[in-house]
């Protein structure tokens, strides 16, 4: 490895296929073509992809062993703008190979093409070229990227409310990534290629100065100073990165990638300790089996005894493999490494761990379904095991259509912040990986409680207010001229409401003309920022109040319960009202409308208010002292009030006998309806007196 990239693209370089290898070899006949695969051997990607465009250029297409070769040499152009991140320039390239027919010698052609498309966000493009290459292939990879643009799809719909923002303080046009934050929170370290490395030596990946690790220093204001590479001898003319430190800042991980042109060798990792300002000379972790194996991203617990690592190391899964190593004081050494398994390892690039806060291991992965790339992965630890399990894609915008990596999380009591690592869109150059700011804004809940009266809807002002939270908030409140009471900031900047709470609202009565009223809701599961609105309607005791509808059949007291209606519901509104003020004594009034003697109405709504004190009573239990039933026959019409826009009543109408009558012929819907409005129940509230029959006025057996 020489940078970032050549880790990563590891797997994809040594298996692109023993055939296309071949037909390289063959077409190196020819001095140009030659001189891009001696670029492609010695991984000078930048020039190679130019040098392969040149050699397509060159071919005339005669007959089909012309066009193959044309067509691979797009094609490897292609491999070269992929693994320098320029989507753009690969997927065209890609196009070409594909209308010289290319396919039908490297289908994988199709499945290229998607990826680059996937890293545009061009998903249902990308969605059809995985689709062309399973008629050629049954891979389990294609069809996990064609999940993955559906994915895509749907996940696009519903992005968390985490903002995502670059660090361009931070960042150049080169590759910047790999934040950590020393224990003291004064300093960030991270990975950078920018100019002013150490040693003078230049990526024939990138094109760019090695990696080395840099340093910010941030001010008392949070912001960063100018940004410094470490001195040696941490930095050297190597490259340098991936840094991680343990709990207490003195202990030292990171990748160094020793660049040897006789000989080929992979990362390793190694550690220094604190002295003071300065650190100690890196020491190597053994841990390979092999030179050539590539070992790197450390990630180590808060105590610094388990390490976990990326490795292609024989033995895994495929690609980059996660492993870790847990360290013996005694000995002074690591252990063999193992493999984190299955669970969390694919048969592609498993990479970039980060340790979290409660034990969760954070990665970056591009074998599972994702977005597109490298996408950033949580899985929770089984117990106190070095094992983790169910890795949760983080979601939009977390992660990107392109590759995004090592997550930092900076401890905050109420807030979620930390750094994530892209080369997403809006990075500042077109082929650069940036350090990105997350932020998850706080839940705000705004509550708007509205008091007004029962019948007549008016706001009802003053009114005694307290709200009560499962979380131990505790607020007694007034309402306004306009009967309400808003809540949302307090003015220290903390909330009245916050999410995942229960809460009880109770109103007192108000200059005894009002019953108290209560009213319950939660906060859970509160998933955006939410304005609650609680209407709370009171009873005012000095006016009748009229219950649901009570039905009859005709001429009977028996209550009516049909198809249409349930009169013994409508009554329990007026059980609830007793059993929540227990010392209530009501009198029920019926009516009747006035088809009929007078004499026989009275007899009928005495009746009918007997049926509904009986039901109370019998088979509700309310004690029969508490219940006063009166007949008022057609004696007192209901009274029908017309409102305006703004809810004021602008007119009222007595429903009299004379007034009914005229609509019988005119308007008969109107007549019944009317009629059925003066059949009424109604309650009135007599006295607040009541004492259940075994206690005393002060409660007393």
């Amino acid at each position: 490895m020489k940078s970032l990239k050549s880790l990563l693209v590891l797997v994809v370089i040594l298996t692109i296929g023993t055939s296309v290898m071949a037909q390289g070899e063959t077409a190196a006949t020819r001095s140009y073509s030659g001189e891009a695969i001696n670029l492609w051997n010695a991984g000078e990607y930048s020039e190679a992809a130019e040098a392969f465009k040149l050699a397509a250029e060159k071919i005339n297409v005669r007959n089909d062993k012309a066009r193959q070769k044309k067509g691979y040499y797009t094609y490897m152009s292609g491999l070269c703008y992929e693994l320098l991140n320029k989507h753009a320039a690969a997927e065209q390239q890609f196009e070409k190979a594909v209308l010289m027919r290319y396919y039908e010698y490297e289908p994988i052609v199709y499945f290229k093409n998607g990826e680059m498309e996937m890293a545009q966000c061009k998903h249902n493009e990308a969605k059809e070229s995985f689709e062309k290459y399973m008629k050629f292939e049954a891979s389990e990879t294609a069809k996990r990227r064609i999940e993955s643009c559906d994915y895509y799809a749907e996940q696009s719909q519903n992005p968390t409310k985490h903002l995502v923002t670059n660090v361009t303080k931070l960042n150049t046009t080169f590759y910047d990534y790999g934040t950590i934050i020393d224990s003291r929170g004064q300093e960030i370290y991270f990975t950078s290629s920018r100019p002013g490395s150490t040693g003078e030596n230049t990526d024939g990946i990138t094109g760019e100065n090695f990696m080395d690790i840099w340093v910010s220093k941030i001010d008392r204001k949070g912001n960063w100073g100018q940004p410094e590479p470490m001195a040696a001898p941490i930095n050297s003319a190597a490259s340098e990165g991936s840094i991680v430190f343990d709990e207490r800042g003195k202990t030292m991980w990171f990748t160094r990638c020793i660049v040897d042109p006789d000989l080929n060798i992979g990362c390793d990792i190694y550690t220094s300790e604190a002295k003071g300002k300065t650190w100690s000379e890196p020491t190597k972790i053994v841990l390979k089996d092999h030179d050539t194996t590539n070992v790197g991203h450390p990630c180590v617990s808060p105590d610094g005894k388990t390490l976990i690592f990326a490795s292609n190391m024989a033995g895994g899964y495929g690609g980059l493999d996660l492993w870790y190593s847990t360290y013996d004081r005694r000995s002074d050494a690591w252990s063999l490494p193992v493999n984190l398994g299955p669970e969390i390892n694919t048969s592609e690039n498993d990479c970039f761990p980060t340790w979290g806060k409660n034990g969760e291991l954070y990665y970056a992965s591009n074998g599972l379904v994702g977005f597109g790339g490298l996408d950033i992965y949580k899985a929770a630890r089984i117990g106190e095991e070095n094992k983790w399990e169910n890795p949760t894609n983080l979601g939009l915008p977390m992660n990107s259509c392109r590759d995004d990596y090592h997550i930092l999380y900076t401890v905050q009591e109420k807030e979620e912040r930390g750094f994530i690592s892209s080369n997403r869109n809006g990075s500042k150059g077109d082929n650069s990986h940036d350090i990105w700011d997350f932020y998850l804004p706080p839940l705000l809940i705004d509550l708007m409680i509205i008091v007004a009266d029962q019948e007549e809807g008016t706001p009802i002002q003053d009114a005694k207010v307290k709200l009560v939270g499962s979380d131990g908030s505790s607020y007694d409140l007034t309402t306004d001229a306009s009967g309400q009471i808003n809540l949302g900031e307090k003015p220290d900047g903390t909330r009245y409401l916050e999410p995942g709470a229960t809460w009880t609202i109770e109103i007192e009565g108000i200059e005894k003309m009002y019953l108290g009223a209560n009213d319950n809701f939660t906060t859970a599961g509160v998933g955006t920022n939410t304005r609650i609105i609680r209407n709370l309607k009171m009873l005012n005791i000095e006016k009748p109040l009229r219950l649901p509808e009570v039905r009859y059949a005709l001429g009977s007291a028996e209550l009516l319960v049909d198809e249409t209606i349930n009169s013994k519901d409508s009554l329990n509104y007026l059980y609830d009202l007793l059993t929540e003020n227990p010392n209530l004594v009501v009198e029920l009034i019926s009516h009747t409308d006035c088809r009929g003697s007078d004499a026989a109405n009275k007899k009928l709504s005495q009746a009918r208010a007997e049926s509904c004190v009986r039901y109370l009573v019998d088979e509700k239990a309310i004690d029969p002292a508490r219940l006063i039933p009166r007949g008022r026959g057609e004696a007192i019409p209901a009274t029908i009030k017309e409102k305006n826009a703004a809810g004021d009543v602008v007119s009222e109408t007595k429903l009299t006998c004379d007034y009914v009558t005229k609509f019988k012929k005119s308007d008969p819907e109107k007549f019944d309806y009317y009629h059925q409005l003066n059949r009424r129940t109604e309650c009135v509230i007599l006295s607040f007196d009541y004492v259940a029959p075994n206690k005393s006025a002060n409660g007393a057996n």
